[in-house]
């Protein structure tokens, strides 16, 4: 769907050619790489995050300095792969969806040059950037490796650039996250690493961040796919079928009734699965033993076993 290969179109239908060139396309190594490092992100988080829920709440068992360490560990080594995968899926995507990429960094015009936009609210009633925010040809440095690298711009598509605003901020949302994890795995490792691997004195402000992050990797990959998805638009498959060829003739009524439904249902699941996560991390193993207390307080101190936990 976003860059369509190994298809023949035969009166005016679509056939599939060659199967492997449909499943290998041109962005498929680059896609399937950097959702598998998204991924590993999403766990590692989930790791760190609710190890240190534990730690804070006083119900960490012997377990959990583990399992809290090999999250970081793992983050650290996923969080810079990660940086480098989106690099490369960045120049496949400048490539073949040039649209994307000026959607993405909202620029309008074609520019040499061009800057990266750290802020900006993107207008698509006057094709500009209101309050924007730019480092001086970054972008170009990034997308072309050259700082005075050509970028299309949005006007160069007229009737075929997806709508801008939230492919331009769910793409700050994902990076923004993704530079965040990089900086939070290291720190942590360095600073679990200093403490002689003891999570016992590691500082509660740092605990509380790895908590507030335990879905931090969830909400980035949903950013990407975003982007990703809403990206592709106006093209249903990109560059051959737009989507309001293929629109549905259900009444819109029907359709929002089944969106609501829908959306109901995810949140149940969703609301419930935090619902279990938080109880399961908050009842410690009946053959385990806490390490710390409820409110310990950062600071070198001892392990204190208080006996079976029920």
């Amino acid at each position: 769907m976003q860059t369509p290969a190994g298809h023949e179109i035969v009166d005016g239908q679509f056939h599939a050619r060659n199967w492997l060139e449909i499943i290998f396309n041109p962005s498929f190594p680059y896609r399937f790489v950097h959702m598998m490092l998204a991924s590993a992100l999403t766990c590692a988080f989930l790791l760190i995050g609710i190890s240190a829920w534990q730690i804070l709440r006083g119900v960490a068992t012997d377990s959990a300095s583990r399992v809290l360490r090999t999250g970081l560990i793992f983050a650290a080594l996923a969080a810079p792969a990660q940086i480098l995968a989106g690099d490369l899926h960045g120049l496949n995507t400048l490539k073949h969806q040039p649209q994307k990429i000026a959607a993405m960094e909202g620029v309008w015009e074609t520019t040499r040059g061009a800057p990266l936009v750290l802020f900006a609210i993107p207008d698509d009633a006057a094709r500009s950037n209101r309050f924007e925010l730019a480092i001086p040809k970054l972008a170009s440095l990034i997308l072309r490796h050259d700082p005075d690298g050509e970028i299309k711009g949005l006007n160069e598509f007229p009737s075929a650039h997806p709508p801008v605003f939230p492919v331009f901020w769910c793409f700050r949302i994902m990076v923004g996250i993704g530079i965040l994890m990089l900086l939070v795995s290291w720190i942590g490792l360095w600073r679990h690493w200093r403490d002689g691997w003891d999570f016992a004195r590691m500082p509660r402000p740092m605990l509380k961040l790895f908590a507030a992050m335990t879905f931090a990797g969830w909400v980035a990959t949903i950013a990407g796919w975003y982007v990703t998805e809403i990206g592709r638009q106006p093209f249903i498959v990109f560059g051959l079928i737009r989507t309001s060829d293929v629109a549905s003739r259900v009444p819109s009524s029907s359709v929002a009734l089944t969106l609501s439904i829908y959306i109901a249902v995810y949140l149940a699941l969703l609301v419930a699965y935090v619902g279990v996560l938080k109880y399961m991390s908050e009842t410690a193993d009946k053959g385990g033993a806490p390490l710390i207390t409820e409110g310990a307080t950062a600071g070198p101190q001892k392990h204190q076993r208080q006996g079976e936990f029920a």
